[in-house]
């Protein structure tokens, strides 16, 4: 048996995406006696299959699906779809090279940048030989990898609630979400829903915690055990996440803000977690985590 916090950091991932893959059910962990969640062989194993098929780029809804199937000609099937789009991935990025060499080519006797970029106006694809489609494709492949949004939250009113345990995030709600309800604050005009770790988990300690903001007007009275908090606001680098990719997302955002020629992190902030979905549809156990998204807020500060 080993420790769900050993086992994160001989992959380098979070003890988040691995509670998050127990919830999926592609993970199962034994609490021992003294508090810590253990793997046995098999799921140590689990895991590293698990990694296996991230490092081949497989989507980790996909690979939770490939999990639940029985039958080898199933697998084999979604296999020979992942096979099919890294090859079409492939395919744009080859077009897209041989777009740019027969591009360099047309300008290099440029002068000027400026006599360059009027060349550059005028290329017409049609004369590279290149489908219109796998250019549109290409297109929207390079605009993916722009997906981080730097955005300037106000200051806030919140109103805030904690919780210590096993199970934060769920604790957490199931206090929170009747007070919304009840104060029907879901229909204030400036209403947002925040959430992030606090603390956070590490491997000294089986339980954390997690908090959970909504923003209310100034003069409302928050009644006990809710606190009401100021929140500054301030510069974030943000992008979606879906439920089943948190963890990866949020390491993805990280490293984003290392390589980073403008910006890095500002860790004296607090990283947030946004609702941005209808929050009935968000709760719901008849819809996968796969379609339930959050806005990922990192805290950031001019370099």
């Amino acid at each position: 048996m080993i420790r769900i916090g050993e086992v994160a950091k001989l992959h380098g991932i979070s003890n988040r995406t691995l509670r998050h893959w127990e919830e999926a059910g592609v993970l199962v962990s034994v609490r021992a006696e003294n508090g810590y969640r253990y793997y046995d062989e098999g799921n140590v194993e689990r895991v590293q299959h698990i990694m296996l098929l991230r490092k081949l780029k497989m989507p980790i809804g996909d690979i939770e699906k490939l999990f639940d199937i029985d039958d080898t000609q199933t697998a084999i099937k979604m296999l020979g779809g992942h096979l099919a789009n890294l090859r079409q991935k492939t395919a744009v990025y080859a077009t897209l090279s041989h777009i740019v060499e027969n591009i360099i080519g047309h300008i290099q006797q440029s002068e000027s940048i400026s006599k360059m970029l009027q060349q550059l106006a005028i290329v017409d694809a049609n004369h590279l030989a290149v489908p219109k489609t796998i250019l549109s494709e290409g297109i929207i492949a390079m605009e993916t990898l722009k997906n981080v949004r730097i955005v300037d939250l106000p200051p806030m009113t919140v109103v805030s609630h904690c919780v210590v345990s096993e199970s934060p995030e769920k604790d957490c709600s199931d206090v929170f979400d009747p007070f919304i309800a009840e104060y029907n604050l879901r229909n204030f005009a400036g209403y947002r829903n925040f959430g992030f770790n606090n603390p956070d988990p590490c491997e000294s300690r089986p339980q954390y915690g997690y908090e959970l903001w909504a923003v209310i007007a100034d003069d409302f009275a928050v009644p006990d055990p809710f606190v009401k908090k100021h929140f500054e606001g301030g510069l974030y680098a943000s992008i979606s996440a879906n439920m089943n990719e948190i963890g990866e997302r949020w390491e993805a955002l990280y490293n984003w803000s290392t390589q980073n020629n403008k910006y890095e992190g500002d860790f004296d902030r607090q990283w947030l977690e946004e609702l941005v979905m209808k929050y009935e549809d968000f709760a719901s156990s008849n819809i996968p985590d796969s379609e339930k998204q959050l806005d990922l807020l990192f805290p950031i500060k001019p370099k």
